[in-house]
């Protein structure tokens, strides 16, 4: 079998061996599905049209939404892999962007083995890309557990969210002489934006701050998963992380968020989202990731499709011996461009010349 070396292709490989089942999409739904679930999505903005028949369509702006309305299982997990376009507005601009998203959706009776499956194949997604990466979890049931346990109102427990999501420690106290917050408050908010990078030691140092019952679930659920990968090649690429909040409106357990050496921002993001699941069916729960493929292919694989060999031929040469030549290369896994003039920036470069190759 050939091995495939698409970065796109690998992943997908990866998944299916997994059990992971393709699944394939329109590239459009019904406007009505993302109206009733807009509180699911990072944005409003949508690009739609009228279909034919009148319907209001939109361009996919997700995919998890298409994926929970048509193929959560009656019984059971429900496990499926994905690469799809979706479009969303550009923060740094007033257009829409095109975004190439290749990820993974478990749903239904997600258990404990499915979500440290989940978070092995996140690592091992991160891993395909070749480069120094770290994958941080966090839990929504910690932080909301905490921000809800200093007991203000809402205004307040929104810049508290905002301050852990910026690790911003100065705001700290400020914030808590204005609302008179607690020395345990603040203790608190300092060592969960402030902690070690070896997993364990900041699990330990959160402990004391993990209030009610859905909270010590949260810090408990951590601890077996950084225990799961313990002694494996993965345990030094696993952090914990607070800053990450998600959206409280869609995620309800563990998150992760994937970086790669070289690129600023997160590549790969998911978590926990049984809330979504339940607008589908009562009691169903599910767990995902997407990796955002177009920056780690920039980096790391924007070669993949140059080719190894450029070769280049006169105007009297042998079509049919050049034709062959070419041919025998390609059996050898090489990829080849033929050109009259040698063009081409990327590639060795041969000349064919009385039906042979010689390297320039």
């Amino acid at each position: 079998m050939a091995v495939n070396t698409d970065f796109k292709g690998m992943l997908e490989d990866l998944y299916s061996s997994y059990g992971y089942e393709k699944y394939r999409m329109a590239g459009f739904e019904e406007y009505s599905l993302y109206l009733e679930n807009k509180n699911f999505l990072t944005s409003d903005k949508m690009i739609t049209f009228n279909d034919l028949d009148g319907r209001l369509m939109a361009l996919k702006p997700d995919v998890t939404l298409s994926i929970v309305k048509n193929a959560l299982p009656g019984t059971g997990v429900g496990k499926y892999y994905y690469t799809e376009s979706v479009y969303r507005p550009n923060k740094a601009s007033d257009a829409f962007r095109e975004l190439t998203q290749t990820g993974l959706e478990a749903l239904g009776a997600v258990d404990e083995v499915t979500v440290t499956e989940a978070v092995e194949l996140a690592l091992k997604s991160l891993e395909l890309a070749g480069a120094e990466y770290v994958l941080a979890l966090s839990d929504v049931r910690f932080t909301e557990g905490l921000i809800h346990a200093i007991g203000k109102g809402e205004e307040v427990k929104e810049q508290l969210r905002e301050i852990i999501a910026k690790k911003s420690v100065g705001e700290i106290k400020p914030l808590a002489e204005k609302y008179d917050l607690t020395d345990r408050d603040v203790e608190a908010l300092q060592s969960i934006i402030t902690l070690p990078a070896e997993p364990g030691k900041a699990l330990f140092v959160v402990d004391k701050f993990a209030f009610g019952k859905e909270a010590n679930a949260a810090i408990d659920e951590l601890k077996a998963l950084i225990s799961a990968f313990s002694g494996t090649r993965y345990a030094d690429k696993l952090q914990i992380d607070f800053s990450i909040t998600g959206n409280t409106g869609y995620y309800n357990g563990v998150l992760f968020s994937g970086y790669i050496l070289g690129v600023a921002d997160a590549v790969l993001k998911g978590g926990r989202y049984d809330k979504l699941a339940d607008i589908a069916g009562a009691g169903k729960g599910a767990i995902g990731f997407a990796l955002y493929t177009d920056e780690i292919i920039e980096k790391y694989f924007s070669g993949e499709n140059y080719p190894d060999m450029v070769i280049e031929y006169g105007d009297d040469c042998d079509t049919a011996a050049l034709l062959r030549a070419a041919d025998n290369c390609r059996a050898m896994g090489k990829k080849v461009l033929l050109s009259a003039g040698g063009a081409g920036s990327h590639g060795k470069k041969y000349l064919f010349k009385d039906g042979e190759l010689i390297e320039e």
